[in-house]
C-alpha cells in the first residue's frame, strides 16, 4: 500500500514539472492561437534560454538566479526577429499555403540553430549550479530550494500572463487579432505589432523553462526536442489554441510522467503521456477546451 508522505511527494514533484511545462505549452498555444501558424523552432528557444543562463553565470559569476533574466530577453529577442523576419510573410503577403510555408521555415530554422549551437557552444554537456542550494521541510515531504523557487516562479509567470491577456490593451489586442486580423485592423490595431510581440512573448517562456531547467537537466545543442514534443502534446491534449486547456494539459502530463516513472518505469513515462493524449483525443478530437472552427 503507498504511504501519504509518498503519494503528497509523487503529486508535488508532478505539479513542479506541471509549471515548467506549461511554460512550454503556453508559448507555443500562445503563438498558434493568434496567428494560427505552428512553431517547430520552439524547443530551439527553450536551448537557447538554458545558454543564456549558463553563460550568464560563467562569464559574470553571478548567482544562478540572477540568469533568468537574461534567458528571458534571449528567448524574446530570438522570437522577435524570427517573426520578424521568417514568419511575418505568412499574413504580410500573399502566400498559397502559410500554415505548410511556416512549418517547413520553423523546422529548417530548427535545425539551422541546432548546427549554430554545436558549432558555438560545442557538443559537450553543461549545466548550472542550483537556483539556491538547500531543502526545505513542507508537511510530509522534503523539497530542494531549487524546485520550490522554480514553482514559484512559473506560477507566477503564468498568472501574471494570463492577467496581461484578459485585462490589458495589448492583451485584449492579441484576442481580437486571434479572431480576425482584417477587423482588428479596421478598430485601429496594429496586426503585426501584435503578432511580433506575441511571438517574442512564446519565445521568451520557453526560454525562462529552459533557464529554470538549466540546473536539472544537461544543456547541449539537440536539447530542444523534448520541450517541443512535450509543448505539442500538452498544446494538442488541451485544445488548440487555448491558453486554459494547455495548462491542464501540462498538469496531466507533469502528474503522469511522475507517476508512471515511479510505478511503471522511467523508461515508460512518455509512452503513458501519448496513451493520455491518444484517449483524449479518441474521446474529444479538439482536445479538453479546443472548440471546432
Amino acid at each position: 500500500m503507498i504511504s501519504l508522505p509518498v503519494i503528497v511527494e509523487l503529486v508535488t514533484m508532478g505539479l513542479v514539472l506541471a509549471a515548467i511545462y506549461a511554460l512550454m505549452a503556453i508559448g507555443i498555444t500562445l503563438i498558434y492561437g493568434i496567428m494560427k501558424v505552428s512553431n517547430f523552432a520552439h524547443g530551439e528557444y527553450y536551448m537557447i534560454g538554458a545558454y543564456a543562463a549558463y553563460y550568464t553565470v560563467k562569464f559574470l559569476n553571478v548567482p544562478t538566479a540572477l540568469s533568468i533574466p537574461p534567458a528571458i530577453a534571449a528567448g524574446f529577442a530570438l522570437g522577435y526577429i524570427v517573426e520578424r523576419l521568417i514568419i511575418r510573410d505568412t499574413y504580410a503577403k500573399k502566400i498559397e499555403r502559410p500554415g505548410e510555408y511556416a512549418m517547413l521555415a520553423t523546422l529548417a530554422l530548427s535545425i539551422l540553430l541546432q548546427n549554430i549551437a554545436r558549432e558555438v557552444f560545442g557538443p559537450f554537456m553543461r549545466s548550472t549550479p542550483p537556483l539556491m542550494p538547500g531543502r526545505v521541510m513542507l508537511y510530509l515531504i522534503t523539497l530542494s530550494l531549487d524546485r520550490i523557487i522554480a514553482l514559484v516562479i512559473s506560477i507566477v509567470t503564468l498568472v501574471a500572463l494570463y492577467y496581461f491577456i484578459r485585462r490589458t490593451k495589448t492583451g485584449r489586442a492579441w484576442r481580437a487579432v486571434a479572431q480576425n486580423k482584417v477587423g482588428a485592423l479596421v478598430t485601429g490595431i496594429n496586426p503585426e505589432k501584435a503578432c511580433s510581440l506575441s511571438y517574442g512573448i512564446g519565445g521568451a517562456l520557453a526560454a525562462l523553462a529552459g533557464g529554470l531547467l538549466a540546473p536539472v537537466y544537461a544543456i547541449y545543442p539537440n536539447m530542444g526536442f523534448w520541450p517541443l514534443i512535450i509543448s505539442f502534446v500538452a498544446m494538442t491534449l488541451g485544445g488548440l489554441g487555448s491558453i486554459e486547456g494547455s495548462l491542464i494539459a501540462a498538469v496531466i502530463i507533469g502528474l503522469t510522467h511522475v507517476f508512471a516513472a515511479t510505478f511503471i518505469g522511467s523508461s515508460y513515462a512518455d509512452v503513458a503521456m501519448y496513451v493520455v493524449l491518444i484517449i483524449t483525443v479518441v474521446i474529444r478530437p479538439t482536445g479538453l477546451l479546443g472548440r471546432r472552427d
